[in-house]
């Protein structure tokens, strides 16, 4: 018998074509609340988080629009932080994080657009905004979260694509992608061995592939009790390369933002050192040196491989978990929405 996190894995290709016209229109009027903007600030814990990181990413490079990420305890009580000329993005689950709201409130009370990214309609924060973007996929059952990550990631690809006025080509592509990787991933024998290590996991990544690093790592912690961690490649190599050696691994998001020559140095240094190193990559890259070597078989822009990195992400939390015998769909400590942060 499957978990309900397996399930809700093998769910998302269906979910994201059930939003995909939904999602387009909410994404337009998104977009055009915030004509005359001159910067995004953008809010999210956790996942959603993740999310805002490949938000900041890409609307930076397809659109030139500078995207600062809020601290949200700066919003609460009656700390005040100037807005003008933002345009507001909140990004949760359940619309209940904490100063989320806060920062919504904030933006209306100087008459900021405000555009909120929900599950959840009738939460306090899609309430509280001008423009809400349903990511309509019902609620996550299993707590680790899988598809609303998921519709968070198609609702930036769409707004994105708005905002600079051109819809990605492709993008209708992303809910079958996904479909095929949930399948493929869940029928694959993984390293399970080199990734159960004593000393943790280091995942890595650049422009795009950072977010997908972020969220890897958490959802191996969450779901697999193991410690993990997660940096961009360039930080990575100003410091923390070397600090583990063996007993630990690292994992590296190869994307179009990753070029050949780096990740093979980043792999070579990290073997020296004593670590297990794989290397998870789409169709188009080459072999890095890495002990283990996952090609993803999903050719494509970034933003295509980069979900379906985060799905087989999620696969391997998932077989981690089970091989390590914890309780997949309530890990032990975590709640679905934390309130006291």
């Amino acid at each position: 018998m499957t978990s309900v996190f397996e399930d809700e894995i093998r769910s998302q290709g269906r979910l994201l074509a059930n939003r995909e016209d939904g999602g387009r229109r909410d994404a337009i009027m998104a977009a055009r609340s915030w004509e005359g903007i001159t910067h995004v600030v953008v809010a999210g814990r956790g996942s959603s988080d993740h999310a805002a990181v490949f938000f900041q990413y890409l609307a930076g490079r397809e659109v030139g629009l500078l995207v600062a990420l809020a601290t949200p305890s700066l919003y609460a009580g009656e700390r005040s932080i100037d807005l003008r000329g933002a345009g507001v993005l909140a990004i949760s689950q359940s619309g209940r994080s904490p100063g989320l709201v806060e920062l919504v409130d904030q933006a209306n009370a100087q008459g900021r657009p405000t555009v909120v990214m929900t599950n959840s309609l009738d939460s306090p924060l899609a309430q509280s905004s001008s423009f809400v973007i349903d990511l309509a996929v019902g609620p996550e059952r299993a707590v680790a979260s899988t598809k609303t990550f998921a519709a968070t990631w198609h609702s930036v690809i769409q707004l994105v694509g708005e905002l600079r006025q051109r819809p990605f080509d492709g993008d209708v592509r992303l809910a079958p992608v996904i479909d095929q990787v949930a399948e493929w991933a869940t029928a694959t024998t993984w390293p399970l061995a080199a990734l159960d290590a004593p000393r943790g996991i280091t995942v890595i990544g650049r422009g795009v592939g950072y977010s997908v690093a972020r969220e890897i790592a958490l959802k191996i912690r969450e779901v697999a009790g193991i410690r993990a961690e997660s940096f961009s490649v360039a930080d990575y190599l100003h410091g923390p390369l070397g600090a583990e050696g063996d007993g630990a691994t690292l994992v590296v998001v190869m994307t179009s933002d990753l070029s050949h020559e780096l990740a093979v140095h980043v792999v070579d240094a990290a073997r020296r050192t004593g670590m297990t190193t794989i290397a998870l990559r789409g169709g188009d890259s080459v072999p890095v040196g890495a002990h283990d070597d996952v090609e993803v078989p999903v050719r494509g822009p970034d933003w295509l491989e980069g979900l379906a990195h985060v799905v087989v992400g999620q696969v391997l939390a998932l077989r981690l978990g089970e091989r390590r015998q914890r309780v997949i769909d309530s890990p032990p400590g975590l709640t679905k929405v934390t309130l006291t942060a």
